[in-house]
């Protein structure tokens, strides 16, 4: 069987590319974003491990402060122009399967993680002084629901 590229044409193996090289990029910031929810994780089990009632507060307000203002990448996903049409249109395999991942698998889990964050960010945001332990029992929960949702698609 020929390779993917074979048949295509300039146009088409610079679309086929760059919709891969996006891809890739897409599946860096998923990666990126589940490693930074894993320390949140870490970060918030540690700060459990602590058994003085006043040295906890004191590390959740801290953990509160610093996460309040967590960057969430809104790098943007739109597709490939054209790429789409392309999947549609011609019988290349490889455009056809790049595209359906990248619509079908990545895009929603990278937009999932990013909700995800952001709510993290708000819950961090609008906690007030006094609730921080609840807030980072909230938090934690949320992270351990995200990371098992990811383990789980595996």
């Amino acid at each position: 069987m020929p390779p993917c590229s074979a048949a295509l044409s300039t146009h088409q193996r610079r679309v086929l590319r760059t919709s891969m090289t996006q891809e890739s990029q897409i599946m860096g910031h998923c990666n990126k974003i589940t490693c930074q929810l894993s320390e949140l994780l870490n970060e918030l089990q540690c700060i459990n491990h602590v058994h003085e009632l006043d040295e906890r507060t004191l590390k959740c307000d801290k953990f509160i402060r610093t996460h309040s203002n967590i960057v969430c990448d809104m790098t943007s996903c739109d597709m490939v122009p054209g790429a789409v049409q392309m999947a549609l249109s011609c019988d290349c395999v490889c455009i056809q399967s790049t595209c359906f991942r990248m619509l079908y698998k990545w895009i929603p889990k990278l937009d999932m993680l990013r909700m995800k964050m952001l709510k993290i960010k708000k819950m961090c945001s609008e906690s007030v002084a006094g609730s921080g332990i609840e807030t980072c029992a909230r938090i934690e929960k949320t992270v351990h629901k995200i990371l098992n949702l990811k383990s789980a698609s595996h």
